[in-house]
């Protein structure tokens, strides 16, 4: 198995382990991600996802030159249960590298050592991203003759601003992590070796707040982000409202009144 998947109380750890192979991305982790982001969603008690790597110097190499690309580019024929998936014409593809982010809950991306490729283009679809002090970042297809294809020319144009995003796409080199925190595209850098501790921290911060809030939050981001304002103050409205009127809120005043943690349900009524 290339994905280690397990459930913490209100959260969810999904690690990339493939370590002969540097966590490049092949057909069955490609699957196995996929399926997690769907049972995450389905799962009612995971509030906060933190996508990680479980080896020490690297986060993903990108994809797998081996086994994802000669099916993606359909050099041969799929021969596994995984390959006639990944074959397959639909988004679920683009889905399991976030692509666009279908996972409900907020996603933490804790970055270590390399991330290339499209590694780099899958945590651009995470909402919050950690980095240690050793993580360096490259989208090297341009060096290669190729163009990215995997999200990065419409990510990061909107994540970062539109000359920074072009620095990276264009030039194919490494970017230290401390550059893209200063250049806004990581919430923080922490030391090397402490990054999945630092995401779990933020994600009990997280998970310890209204999941209606939070997944509203996430929503309301997500949706509007390409509105104009009248439009998008409207959709604030349509989804914050319903949360306003929920159990999760009428606990949270409750226990403010108590002085005491919050119990929150999850529901609306």
């Amino acid at each position: 198995m290339g994905l280690s998947y397990e459930k913490d109380g209100h959260i969810a750890k999904v690690g990339l382990n493939r370590p002969q192979e540097r966590n490049a991305l092949d057909p069955e982790i490609l699957m196995e991600l996929h399926r997690a982001w769907m049972d995450i969603n389905a799962d009612g008690s995971i509030r906060v996802v933190v996508l990680y790597s479980c080896l020490p110097e690297i986060f993903c190499s990108g994809m797998d030159l081996k086994t994802a690309i000669p099916i993606l580019t359909k050099t041969r024929a799929p021969e596994t249960e995984a390959e006639r998936w990944l074959a397959q014409v639909g988004p679920h593809v683009a889905e399991a590298m976030l692509k666009p982010n279908i996972v409900a809950k907020p996603v933490i991306a804790a970055v270590n050592g390399y991330c290339l490729t499209g590694g780099f283009e899958m945590i651009m679809g995470a909402d919050l991203r950690l980095a240690s002090e050793d993580a360096v970042f490259q989208m090297r297809e341009a060096s290669l003759g190729i163009m990215p294809t995997g999200g990065s020319n419409v990510y990061l144009p909107r994540i970062l601003t539109p000359c920074r995003a072009m620095e990276i796409l264009l030039t194919a080199g490494n970017i230290k992590a401390q550059t893209l925190l200063e250049w806004g595209f990581l919430n923080r850098v922490v030391p090397t070796g402490t990054v999945l501790d630092a995401a779990l921290e933020m994600a009990g911060r997280i998970a310890a707040n209204g999941p209606l809030a939070i997944q509203g939050i996430i929503r309301c981001f997500r949706e509007t982000r390409e509105m104009g304002y009248s439009e998008a103050f409207q959709r604030e409205l349509e989804i914050g409202l319903p949360i306003f009127a929920s159990t999760d809120a009428r606990e949270g005043i409750r226990a403010q009144k108590e002085k005491r943690k919050p119990n929150f349900p999850g529901t609306y009524s």
